[in-house]
């Protein structure tokens, strides 16, 4: 299969040989997508990540021995560039809470229809954040839990104005659009603007990726 320069290089981190040649072949009918190496063991997930440097990883959170939430931080620091998500069949919301604490891009249920997969590959690999429909809602629970923590002043993005951290601290705490309106006595109109500017300033897309880096600046 001919393969061209924007190609999206992939690694599979799962103790499933059966799953690992089944991502295999799922990944291998995609023109843009190639598997560069697979492994059953997650302390060699950081090794595979400096020598092939790839785009993504998929990483399993639960193997024997070495689990995947202590392999994230090394794979960031072998291969800054890779982006890891993480294809688990747990729904504990802690493992998903602390997995996106330590870098991880997004979450996938090993359940997940094909296309979906390949989806997130993609979704992951442009830079945006993706967790399943079936476990957003409860993630955003467990950081609502853990606060929000977004007004930072160690230098990055932007800061935040002191109104545009009081919408951040509600969206995180779950409040939609009209409950910010009526807590903070503006209009729904102007909600949608600080977001607007919010989004723009932090570089994130919607609330999620939003939750996900006010989780990683606490």
């Amino acid at each position: 299969m001919n393969r061209t320069a924007s190609h999206i290089r992939i690694a599979i981190v799962d103790d499933h040989t059966i799953l690992r040649e089944g991502l295999r072949k799922i990944l291998s009918m995609e023109d843009d997508l190639e598997v560069v190496a697979d492994t059953d063991d997650a302390s060699q997930a950081a090794a595979i990540a400096a020598r092939e440097n790839p785009d993504v990883m998929l990483l399993d959170l639960r193997m024997p021995g070495t689990g995947g939430l202590e392999v994230i931080g090394p794979i960031h620091d072998a291969s800054p560039k890779t982006k890891v998500l993480i294809l688990t069949a747990s729904d504990d919301r802690r493992d998903h809470v602390v997995a996106l604490s330590q870098g991880a891009r997004g979450i996938i249920m090993k359940d997940s229809a094909a296309e979906t997969l390949v989806t997130a590959i993609r979704a992951v690999h442009e830079g945006q954040a993706w967790v399943d429909r079936e476990i957003t809602g409860t993630l955003l629970e467990e950081l609502a839990h853990r606060g929000s923590g977004a007004d930072s002043d160690s230098g990055g993005p932007p800061p935040l104005t002191t109104r545009e951290s009081e919408v951040v601290d509600l969206v995180i705490s779950g409040c939609r659009n009209r409950e910010i309106s009526e807590r903070l006595g503006i209009s729904e109109k102007t909600v949608k603007a600080h977001l607007s500017n919010i989004f723009a300033k932090l570089g994130v897309r919607d609330r999620l990726e939003l939750a996900i880096y006010a989780l990683n600046r606490r």
